[in-house]
């Protein structure tokens, strides 16, 4: 019986690391996540650092905060729940430090109305291991620097932290980088044409468990146009590789839309095309120096992200 138990928890567990592995690529951004999960290239805010985070760079806001909260409805996901912070801060005119940190919790493994339960032998002897709800955590750090009025460059370094519910946990180390480049265009004045590539998740792992995490790759470009002083548009494309293993590895195509007015209400729209295709949609409200974005995911049945919202609360100076 206790063998039986510990085989069942070593399942558990890899199924673990492998949510370890996704919830590294989970975009935490309502904004950007409403409009198809673009991040390469679209203008720069407070979840930069896990897009591109040389995009504040160019931002005329020297500082953004935010939190966002992420529960998954979906059959396929249902008790799974991301809460995130991001945020960066301008100084020196050419210089940018991000910060990011997220939460990802799952289900209990076991448990009922008794929970924590304590798995007992045929001996009625209790198992000498502890399950608990698997979580993982991490912790971003990005400097970005200004080369010329037109590029940037940053690096990201960051630690990741996974416990899988029956007593392994495991330590994770990642490297980023990441060029952006903002270019005056010639349709409207104010118009611009931004050109983003991001390569992230290259890292080595330590602890009493071993993952890898998946590596992705990323090259977009962004269009910004204000139509007038009223009114505004910005159109995003993202085309990339996400690498898991060997057998497990997807192109990704990110499209998306943002309508503005007077830059206070934002309607947003995209695709996301990756293992799933999905829809997405959002609003975003800007009062004073507070921002209010909200997205919503539309998919198949078969995917996992489908019927999946997420709200964000922050502060911009």
């Amino acid at each position: 019986m206790k063998k039986i138990f510990l085989l069942i928890a070593l399942c558990c567990a890899s199924v673990t690391v492998s949510r370890a592995q996704e919830f590294v690529i989970i975009n935490p951004d309502a904004r950007t996540s409403a409009m198809g999960d673009v991040s390469a290239a679209v203008t720069g805010d407070a979840w930069s650092i896990y897009g591109n985070a040389a995009a504040p760079l160019f931002n005329n806001k020297k500082v953004q905060v935010q939190v966002s909260y992420t529960p998954w409805m979906s059959a396929v996901e249902k008790g799974h729940a991301l809460y995130s912070l991001g945020g960066y801060f301008n100084f020196g005119k050419r210089h940018t430090l991000s910060i990011g940190g997220r939460m990802y919790n799952e289900p209990k493994l076991v448990g009922n109305e008794d929970y924590p339960f304590v798995p007992k032998d045929e001996y009625n002897e209790p198992l000498e291991i502890a399950v608990t709800r698997p979580n993982s955590k991490s912790l971003d750090l990005a400097y970005g620097i200004r080369f010329s009025d037109k590029v940037g460059m940053a690096i990201n370094a960051g630690y990741i932290h996974n416990s899988n519910g029956v007593g392994t946990k495991t330590s994770v180390v990642s490297l980023g980088l990441s060029l952006y480049s903002s270019l005056p265009v010639s349709i409207t004045d104010g118009s611009k044409l931004n050109i983003g590539v991001s390569a992230s998740n290259y890292g080595f792992s330590f602890g009493s468990g071993k993952a890898s995490l998946p590596l992705s790759g990323k090259v977009g470009a962004s269009l910004y146009i204000p139509m007038t002083e009223m009114h505004s548009i910005e159109a995003a494309l993202d085309l990339g590789y996400l690498y898991q293993s060997k057998s497990m590895n997807s192109f990704l195509a990110n499209v998306g839309l943002e309508y503005s007015l007077m830059n206070c209400f934002m309607v947003r729209a995209g695709y996301a095309y990756g293992n799933y295709g999905c829809v997405t949609a959002g609003l975003g409200v800007r009062f004073a120096h507070v921002q209010l974005d909200a997205s919503y995911w539309f998919g198949a049945t078969s995917c996992p992200w489908r019927n999946t919202f997420r709200v964000g609360l922050g502060v911009e100076f």
